[in-house]
């Protein structure tokens, strides 16, 4: 209905207008040609047709008014679910799972790396599993795969968990570490993440870098 009248505003002024002033004015031009015209020979006067005009006038104020009181409230109640939808979407980025990811050991050449996942938000992280782990030369060339993925069962706000890739050692300069990583938030959301890291040298540190790349409710 208030769709209809927002795409009809001009024609809902004109019967507006024609309401307030077309009508006594026809009325007037009635009364006005009832003289040479039968037909228009008033049985009620011109003061009683337009009180009872007056009537309906008031009525349709009622009726007006009440329209647009429905309209507010509606506008209101949309106004509210916004607010509610973005508080609540707030409150699940505030407590969405962000990680940060660590060298902490390997033997020479980076081989058999192990990482520290540290959990740095305050929402549990649960059913954690990294995959598609690989690493990469500077041509894009895959020297090394891991066939198979790391589970995770929790890791706690403000907690880590210890991984090993069992990687073999770096034969080239400029390779990247790659992976993925999902787990589950506290509200039952999936998330995934991205996951990488350049080494220059053979023997160079690598620092890993973490992105979020979707966030699925859970219908």
């Amino acid at each position: 209905m208030f769709d209809w009248m927002k795409k009809h505003k001009k024609l809902i002024a004109f019967i507006i207008f024609m309401i307030i002033f077309g009508v006594p004015l026809i009325i007037h031009i009635l009364f006005k040609l009832h003289p040479n015209v039968d037909f228009f020979v008033a049985e009620w006067s011109a003061g009683e047709l337009l009180s009872y005009y007056g009537s309906i006038l008031a009525f349709l104020g009622t009726v007006i008014l009440g329209a647009l009181s429905l309209y507010q409230n509606q506008i209101i109640k949309q106004e509210s679910d916004k607010r509610a939808e973005l508080l609540e979407q707030r409150e699940r980025e505030s407590n969405m799972p962000r990680f940060r990811l660590r060298h902490v050991g390997s033997q020479g050449n980076i081989q058999k790396m192990q990482l520290d996942i540290e959990n740095i938000s305050e929402n549990i992280a649960n059913d954690i599993v990294l995959f598609d782990v690989k690493i990469l030369s500077n041509s894009k060339e895959v020297l090394w795969d891991k066939k198979s993925a790391i589970h995770l069962d929790t890791i706690q706000a403000n907690d880590k968990a210890t991984i090993y890739l069992g990687n073999p050692a770096l034969t080239e300069d400029n390779c990247c570490f790659k992976m993925k990583m999902n787990c589950n938030d506290k509200y039952g959301d999936i998330h995934l993440y991205k996951i990488w890291a350049f080494c220059k040298t053979i023997s160079s540190i690598p620092h890993f870098q973490i992105e979020e790349i979707k966030n699925t409710e859970t219908p």
